[in-house]
């Protein structure tokens, strides 16, 4: 199963040691996302991270670093899909030097998950998906819909939103591509001791880390 952490929007005190340790246990999909960050803040935090754990990174904002460091992806957001000459131009860059380099975008309802895609994309991020309150679907989000949405929608989807230890064994009975973290890591004390939890529950599920 696909598990995707999601960077916090500000900055957490030594946030890159803490993402590299998690690299170092085995992450292998890191969404950075720093709405107010400059070109020049991005390349910073990723020349923070060891080199040969930027293959594990996707970023949703200054897309040109995808081309200066080997990234693993790039994130699309609302605002880049209707900059439809600039998404171009950036899309037509990066296959010609990374080909296989992923693309990803976000449904914030159900109801998109249907919706035809003009453009191709690798993965999905679908939510707010979970109550962080009672740790059951939102409200939009039912569980018929979301098993119908993973089986014939033909999309790989990745729950996100609320998402806590109790979320790992409710996706896999959506049957769900993964499942993104962002908030019960970064509202914790300690964000990697919950990644070791986060790690332990797809263990005790016998998942295998993507």
């Amino acid at each position: 199963m696909r598990l995707v952490v999601i960077t916090p929007t500000k900055d957490f005190t030594d946030e890159t040691s803490l993402v590299t340790k998690m690299f170092e246990s085995g992450l292998k999909t890191l969404h950075l996302r720093k709405p107010s960050y400059s070109t020049n803040q991005m390349k910073q935090y990723i020349k923070e991270i060891p080199e040969h754990f930027h293959d594990r990174i996707v970023i949703h904002s200054h897309h040109d670093l995808a081309l200066k460091f080997t990234l693993k992806g790039i994130h699309l957001g609302r605002i880049h899909l209707s900059k439809k000459w600039k998404y171009w131009l950036v899309r037509f860059r990066l296959k010609m030097k990374f080909d296989k380099i992923s693309k990803s975008r976000s449904y914030s309802r159900l109801q998109h998950v249907f919706n035809k895609e003009e453009r191709t994309f690798d993965y999905f991020l679908l939510g707010t998906v979970f109550n962080n309150m009672t740790g059951e679907l939102y409200s939009g989000f039912y569980e018929a819909g979301v098993i119908e949405a993973n089986k014939s929608s033909g999309k790989k989807l990745i729950a996100r939103g609320g998402t806590s230890l109790s979320s790992v064994s409710k996706v896999m009975k959506y049957n769900f591509y993964g499942l993104a973290f962002n908030s019960f890591l970064w509202r914790a004390e300690n964000p990697y001791d919950n990644f070791l939890k986060i790690l332990e529950e797809f263990k005790k599920n016998n998942l295998e880390l993507e």
